[in-house]
């Protein structure tokens, strides 16, 4: 298949916007459809599903015409092994541990956006809100930070700038979750656990296992807020 490098980086930074823009957007027409009162009561119960619905469909449209228009990489599953999977599962666990001593060592309050994760839900809420965390949110963000924010990962060999492609997706996936979190602890957490994942989209050209690594970053969290 022909190479076409700035299409295809015109096309995954657009795609990126458009994953910026969709939640935006979502919020935006719900607000205008509802009542303050209606839209505050939806957002509590459901805002996970409210951001993050359009935004899954758009991604995996654009993966679609990304696996059309220009490459059959990255794949899904992309070659991975049993080693690979134990030294993700690993760094993760690591990282966390680290940050779990410094921030005890610093008496730390926990982030207030995770300890109100679970206020005002039923058990139908939060079962749709881990679902959304747990599946819909690695299947976005793992196609929007590690795939169209550097669609040209899967062309580089090991070297700089690989490491500099990685860096600088690690560096946005952190800063962008900083709207909702605080703690400069939780921004190096995040820039690490990026790091982590970005190596293992290009180690295995594929987007399996930076979602499956995801989903266990989140599942900490999930578990971290009922405590």
């Amino acid at each position: 298949m022909r190479k076409r490098p700035l299409l295809e980086v015109l096309f995954g930074l657009s795609m990126f916007a458009v994953y910026l823009g969709s939640q935006f957007l979502s919020v935006l027409i719900w607000q205008r459809l509802l009542s303050d009162a209606a839209f505050a009561t939806l957002m509590r119960g459901y805002g996970f599903a409210v951001l993050l619905a359009p935004s899954l469909l758009l991604m995996l449209a654009g993966f679609w015409a990304w696996r059309r228009w220009f490459s059959p990489q990255p794949t899904i599953i992309g070659h991975f092994t049993a080693r690979d999977v134990v030294r993700g599962i690993a760094l993760v666990l690591l990282i966390q541990g680290l940050i779990a001593v410094v921030s005890v060592w610093m008496n730390m309050a926990p982030e207030a956006f995770m300890t109100s994760l679970y206020d005002g839900k039923s058990a139908l809420q939060s079962v749709i809100m881990v679902i959304c965390v747990l599946i819909w949110a690695p299947i976005i963000e793992e196609l929007a930070f590690r795939h169209f924010l550097i669609a040209r990962l899967d062309d580089q060999s090991r070297g700089w700038r690989m490491a500099g492609l990685v860096g600088f997706s690690a560096l946005c996936f952190a800063g962008l979750h900083m709207v909702q979190y605080h703690h400069l602890l939780t921004f190096v957490a995040l820039f690490c656990w990026g790091l982590v994942l970005g190596y293992y989209r290009w180690r295995t050209r594929g987007l399996l296992l930076p979602m499956l690594l995801h989903a266990l970053i989140s599942s900490i969290g999930l578990v971290g807020a009922l405590s």
